[in-house]
């Protein structure tokens, strides 16, 4: 499961800046058993840029109704839209995740400037934008 971040949290570790989260992607809806942490696994997003898009939602995610459609979020970087986020995993290193996606390390790194040159500094746990 997602961690909740604050979206502060969640840009801060994008590397982008509040406004750049765009909430006008395609519609989420709600089937029945969804809560906050599964749809956003389902999406590929941290939960926190879910709660961000959709404030209807209260701070406990028990408010959902089956049939409810949720606006799913898109994040521009200099570089592009973040099409996904990726959670770093134990293990994790650039050419792994680039490959999962068809992504060049300059291309990773471009769309996570937080990323260094060597990319020896991956958190687990992180979440990367994923072009």
């Amino acid at each position: 499961m997602f961690p909740r971040l604050p979206l502060f949290a969640l840009v801060a570790t994008l590397g982008i800046g509040a406004s750049a989260l765009s909430c006008d992607n395609e519609l989420y809806t709600v089937v029945s058993g969804d809560v906050c942490d599964s749809i956003a696994s389902k999406l590929g997003i941290p939960t926190a840029a879910l709660l961000e898009c959709n404030p209807q939602i209260d701070a406990a995610c028990d408010n959902l109704i089956p049939g409810e459609q949720l606006a799913t979020p898109l994040t521009a970087t200099s570089c592009g839209i973040c099409g996904t986020f990726y959670v770093v995993k134990a293990g994790d290193v650039c050419d792994s995740i680039g490959a999962i996606f068809d992504v060049t390390f300059a291309g990773l790194q471009c769309a996570n400037p937080q990323i260094n040159d060597e990319c020896t500094n991956l958190q687990i746990g992180e979440v990367l934008c994923i072009i």
